[in-house]
């Protein structure tokens, strides 16, 4: 065996033999080596992003309305009924009438739902007492009020606090009524009287005039001289009437008081 021959296997034998004596060693000193740390990741702007949508929120539910309980409406008058039931958000409606000699006309007798029940909606349905018989209305056109009153009351009515007009029949005569005499009307039901009161005047003007003139042109048309007020002039004394109020022309009952404006002492 040549020499070239006898290096080359000497020398793989010592690399075996090296690689078997230190392997350990060296696979131990190789794992106590510290990562490379990595360069940090750019992020192209330019680059399409992930979209993320959004979890949708829950609609918020509204509250089922409060359940109450019917109120007791029986033994009062339907329209009193009503009102109350305004207040508390309850709509009563009228079903019917039935006869019942012993209650007031419009007095509730029954309802649906009954007091106490729980309500499903907000209506009470109600049965009231019908109001009396139809009736010939009287007739009480150039009466005067309190005759007229007297009648309507006899004959099963009541009377409306009455409309006053002004007219030149003598104060307090009837001048019309609601319903006529023509008519037939439930008894218990309201009459409207238009009556008559003292004739409307017309204001006169009593600008332009000092006050002491001005307070006699109103008492000698039936009126009177009201408030006064007082502003500086320069053109005009004192006491000169510079404003009224009601205007000149305006038609008034008799006895109506007219404000003025007049100059401030000097």
């Amino acid at each position: 065996m040549n020499e070239t021959l006898k290096m080359f296997l000497i020398s793989l034998i010592t690399a075996v033999l090296v690689q078997f004596a230190l392997g350990p060693q060296i696979m131990k000193m190789q794992g106590m080596r510290q990562p490379v740390p990595q360069a940090p990741q750019m992020i192209n702007p330019a680059a399409p992003q992930p979209i993320v949508t959004p979890t949708p929120q829950p609609t918020p539910q509204p509250e089922p309305p409060q359940m109450i309980n019917a109120p007791d409406y029986r033994g009062i008058p339907v329209k009193t009924a009503r009102s109350l039931a305004s207040s508390q958000g309850i709509v009563i409606i009228e079903d019917e009438q039935k006869p019942a000699a012993d209650k007031q006309p419009g007095e509730i007798l029954e309802q649906n739902p009954p007091p106490g029940a729980p309500m499903a909606t907000r209506e009470v349905r109600v049965v009231v007492a019908a109001v009396g018989a139809i009736v010939d209305v009287p007739d009480v056109i150039g009466k005067d009020y309190e005759s007229a009153k007297q009648l309507l009351e006899d004959a099963g009515f009541t009377v409306a606090e009455p409309i006053k007009k002004g007219s030149e029949k003598t104060p307090g005569t009837v001048l019309s009524q609601n319903p006529s005499s023509a008519k037939k009307a439930a008894a218990g039901s309201d009459i409207q009287l238009e009556i008559a009161s003292l004739p409307l005047i017309k204001v006169p003007k009593v600008t332009g005039m000092y006050l002491s003139r001005a307070r006699g042109v109103l008492r000698d048309a039936g009126l009177e001289l009201g408030k006064r007020r007082v502003r500086e002039h320069a053109e005009h004394g004192e006491n000169y009437v510079l404003s009224q109020e009601p205007k000149e022309g305006a038609e008034v009952p008799f006895g109506t008081a007219v404000d003025v404006v007049v100059v401030a002492p000097n």
